[in-house]
């Protein structure tokens, strides 16, 4: 996820993104992240906007760059889990609906998900699916792309936690136009 400085994945309007700078991001983090990952998983308003572009993408875009045509690829190959509080029909290949209306229904979901065979999870940001797995301890890595931005308000990522949660820093890279990627795990004792 994009995180602003002052700790926001979204602004406050929800419509604008943090920053529309290339920050470098596919030719680093997002190219090791797919290396590792079979699997991609998202609420299903992100679902309906980042798998219908990146689906698409290079039938769409033949000036796309070679490593957003990887992501593209990779994206399409990978196994999709969609959650929603409801019943919907997923139109996209190899796709999973998940049912979450509760928390109960999200521990669970996930749990099951981490139990299954195959490689590691991604989790592109959707505000409140993010929220929900970060508030119930249910992610196992944070991948943030800080710009130098500053938004004095919007939505954060860690909020409405049952305690305070300490993280370990596993890596971190600086990018282009001055951003850094940072790469956390929660610390054994939270």
């Amino acid at each position: 996820m994009h995180m602003s400085l002052d700790g926001y994945v979204a602004p406050a309007d929800r419509k604008s993104q943090i920053s529309q700078q290339d920050h470098g991001i596919f030719e680093t983090a997002v190219a090791d992240l797919i290396k590792s990952s079979d699997s991609l998983l998202l609420g299903k308003p992100l679902a309906d906007d980042l798998l219908t572009y990146w689906l698409n993408a290079e039938q769409n875009d033949a000036e796309l760059p070679a490593n957003q045509v990887q992501y593209a690829r990779w994206a399409t190959k990978a196994h999709k889990y969609v959650l929603s509080s409801k019943e919907t029909k997923l139109s996209w290949p190899d796709a999973e609906l998940l049912i979450a209306r509760r928390d109960a229904d999200f521990i669970k979901s996930i749990e099951e998900l981490k139990g299954r065979p195959g490689r590691n999870i991604v989790v592109h940001g959707g505000i409140r699916t993010a929220h929900t797995l970060t508030r119930l301890n249910l992610v196992d890595e944070y991948q943030l792309v800080v710009p130098p931005v500053a938004l004095g308000a919007g939505y954060p990522l860690f909020e409405n936690l049952a305690k305070p949660m300490t993280l370990e820093l596993l890596e971190t890279k600086k990018l282009k136009n001055s951003a850094h990627f940072l790469k956390y795990r929660p610390a054994k004792n939270t």
